[in-house]
Order: C-alpha cells, then sequence, then structure tokens
C-alpha cells in the first residue's frame, strides 16, 4: 500500500523540510489548518490542547523523513511551519503516510 499513497501524495504538493545540519529534502504531502474555535480579545485561541496564541496546522503525506524532524522547519510554497509532533500512521505494519502537528515558523532573525 506504501506505493500507492507515495504516487497519490505526489499528486499533492511538494515540501521542503530544512533540518537543524542545514541539509534539505524534499517530500510530498499537504499542510491544512487545525479547525478550532475563534480567539478572545487577548488573542488565544480556545483548543484541546490548551489556549493558544497561534493556530496549528496538521501535515499529511508520503514524507518518511519528517519523523526524525522534531523542531525543523517544513516549507510549503510561501509558507513556513516548525515540525512540533511527528509521526507515521501504520496499518497492519505496513506504513501508510506521515502526519504532524505544525506551529506557524516565527522568525528569530534567521
Amino acid at each position: 500500500m506504501s506505493p500507492r499513497s507515495d504516487a497519490w501524495f505526489r499528486r499533492v504538493g511538494q515540501v521542503a523540510l530544512a533540518r537543524e545540519d542545514g541539509t534539505q529534502v524534499v517530500g510530498f504531502g499537504a499542510v491544512l489548518p487545525w479547525s478550532e474555535e475563534k480567539s478572545d480579545l487577548w488573542g488565544e485561541r480556545p483548543h484541546p490542547l490548551g489556549k493558544l496564541s497561534a493556530p496549528l496546522y496538521r501535515f499529511i503525506g508520503s514524507f518518511p523523513e519528517i519523523v526524525e524532524a522534531r523542531g525543523a522547519k517544513l516549507t510549503q510554497g510561501t509558507e513556513t511551519y516548525r515540525v512540533l509532533r511527528p509521526e507515521t500512521v501504520s496499518l497492519g505494519g505496513q506504513r501508510l503516510y506521515e502526519r504532524a502537528l505544525l506551529e506557524r515558523w516565527e522568525n528569530d532573525g534567521d
């Protein structure tokens, strides 16, 4: 099933991952906003994870390298995100795809 999902995600879009050691790898998938409630007056958003100061995003795709890339920079188009919680989704011991929880990358001068 893995080759089929790899082929499908190639049609979805391309993402680039910049690792901490400076290397860059390319994978395929999509970044989607994590659904959330409206923000309150102080800009915090209620979420099952608690009060968030910024929205979260989800990555879903064929990108085995993302599993070892916690804290790395993921770019799709002109948008950049930080990888918070990556994981592989499997069924019956067979890899199906990868997913990750993301936050928008804050430019800290780099």
